[in-house]
């Protein structure tokens, strides 16, 4: 089997549980505000239509079509319209502060993630390369407890460009010090993390745990393409038969 130097992570969803956090996050702040903002809609329902805006949102952000500003807000403001919330721009603004205020500081890891990266310490370089913003990823990893795991938090925002773009992973690169042969992809997002892989000339691990949900908001449609990554795994302790 083909040796690494160096494995390059994506963070949500990948490592941090973003589903799993994002729903303790939206249940407090629908139970906060329910009774003044939320009466028209259930709990299910509004965690049943956060996600595809949320989605498409961040979709937008990946193809730099709005600012992280107008992604902060228009996720809301979209689930608000389609529950038909009560809800003005200062509630969008003090909903999104709290939201921020809360789900990045959850610890919840997806199931095997802690294990992997214990059992890997010290023969592979980590480093996460992250579509997220600098201001919430770290907490995430503190709350979690995996900052010491990473040599290096490779952001899109201090690379100037966003997965898939090839040269945020040759700035991965460059921190592990290793050549794109060298180092392994780990992620979840097809186009951002596999994709761009892929066209940076490094091997991909695509993990599909949140592949049949992203399929869900997008009517049923695979997220692949006409590709086939070097690896695939549906849990993450399968990578014990890759690295």
């Amino acid at each position: 089997m083909k040796k690494y130097k160096a494995i390059l992570w994506d963070l949500d969803g990948t490592l941090w549980d973003l589903n799993r956090n994002t729903i303790i996050a939206l249940t407090q702040l629908y139970e906060r505000y329910e009774s003044t903002n939320f009466q028209n809609t259930s709990l299910e329902r509004f965690l049943d239509c956060y996600p595809k805006h949320n989605e498409r949102v961040w979709a937008l952000y990946r193809e730099g079509k709005i600012a992280k500003e107008e992604l902060r807000n228009k996720r809301f403001i979209d689930l608000f319209d389609e529950i038909g919330a009560s809800y003005d721009l200062t509630f969008v603004e003090l909903f999104a502060t709290d939201f921020l205020a809360i789900c990045p500081r959850l610890p919840h890891l997806i199931e095997g993630a802690r294990e992997i990266l214990d059992s890997t310490k010290g023969i592979y370089t980590h480093v996460i390369l992250t579509n997220g913003f600098i201001e919430v990823q770290g907490f995430k990893m503190a709350a979690s407890e995996i900052e010491h795991y990473f040599s290096s938090v490779v952001y899109s925002e201090e690379a100037g460009v966003r997965k898939p773009h090839a040269a945020i992973f040759e700035l991965a690169l460059s921190r592990a010090n290793c050549t794109a042969e060298e180092a392994l992809m780990i992620g979840d997002d097809w186009d951002a993390d596999i994709l761009g892989a892929r066209n940076a000339g490094i091997d991909q691990v695509f993990f599909t745990a949140t592949e049949k949900r992203l399929a869900e908001l997008h009517d049923g449609k695979s997220v692949r393409h006409n590709y086939v990554p070097t690896f695939t795994i549906d849990s993450l302790s399968e990578l014990k038969n890759i690295i």
